[in-house]
């Protein structure tokens, strides 16, 4: 699967490269609305919770956290008290952020790859900014696809069933005096990781954004390009389904913040690089879960709205 998303990428960075060459006016002005949305929006809202939460992770920070949520997340989901604490954090901070602080508590031994790939089933979401802030909806709007979003992943957690063992506070201690690294290192680190990651967040959106424009070419239908550019891309297309009103403009938006668009899903692939997840269990559980969330909002929309 690996090889198959190499040539996949290969082919993408191959036609954008073709395409850009005979389009570089419009190429231009595609690039300059990525890099905005980047500036304005992913940046301030990604960046410090990566580079904060990495930093935790490396000196031991994260498992004074993950003592005190593992009373209420352990007993619910099931989970170990660091799966509890990472599952907690990605409610706020974002794909592909989770992505990220999962491998790392791979990396450090935290987790096994079960463990991973649990996670990534159930901890990838939008940031909150991107939901309630650069939609620009009403605030009942924005929570009925919050919620949406997030309830079929709190289901399936719920439903998960997996041992585990309280972590004791003299094991919380011993890791905040025995980090893994100085915290010269551990900020380095961090900081180098973080703008990787930032950069393959910019690269594929770029790409995406290219690929999505490309395609007026052949399909005329705006509102039609609108809904393939959010399977793209899931920013931008929310962004530009949201200019339209019809009763599936909502639950669309809601199936893409949850399937995370195939530009995330290659994002988290290079991310996770290195690792030996599935990607095919990883895209099926995105899948699912877009579908989940579609449903639900449907039927919330309907209740509350009309």
């Amino acid at each position: 699967m690996k090889k198959a998303n190499y040539y996949f990428t290969l082919c993408l960075v191959l036609f954008t490269t073709i395409f850009s060459f005979m389009n570089m006016f419009q190429i231009v002005k595609v690039s300059t609305n990525v890099i905005q949305i980047v500036l304005n929006n992913l940046l301030p809202s990604l960046l410090p919770f990566m580079i904060l939460i990495s930093l935790c992770l490396s000196l031991g920070l994260f498992n004074l956290f993950s003592y005190f949520i593992q009373f209420i997340f352990s007993p619910l989901f099931h989970l170990t008290p660091h799966m509890s604490s990472l599952y907690f954090v990605s409610f706020f901070c974002g794909y592909p952020t989770n992505a990220k602080i999962i491998k790392e508590s791979y990396q450090f031994g935290y987790i096994n790859i079960h463990q991973l790939q649990h996670l990534l089933s159930i901890a990838s979401f939008s940031s909150l900014s991107f939901i309630f802030v650069s939609l620009h909806l009403p605030i009942k709007i924005s929570l009925m696809i919050y919620i949406s979003h997030i309830i079929p992943s709190i289901i399936k957690a719920i439903l998960h069933k997996e041992t585990f063992q309280f972590l004791t506070f003299k094991d919380t201690i011993y890791e905040l005096k025995n980090p893994h690294m100085s915290f010269v290192e551990a900020i380095k680190q961090s900081i180098t990781t973080s703008l990787t990651a930032f950069i393959f967040i910019l690269g594929y959106m770029l790409v995406f954004q290219f690929v999505g424009y490309s395609l007026q070419t052949v399909i005329h239908n705006d509102f039609l390009l609108s809904i393939i550019q959010g399977i793209l891309e899931f920013s931008s297309g929310s962004i530009q389904l949201l200019q339209y009103h019809h009763f599936l403009v909502y639950p669309i938006v809601s199936l893409y913040l949850s399937f995370s668009g195939l530009s995330v899903l290659m994002q988290v692939d290079n991310i996770l690089e290195g690792i030996p997840y599935s990607f095919p269990t990883y895209f099926k559980d995105r899948v699912i879960h877009g579908i989940c969330s579609f449903l639900l909002c449907c039927l919330l929309q309907y209740i509350f709205f009309i």
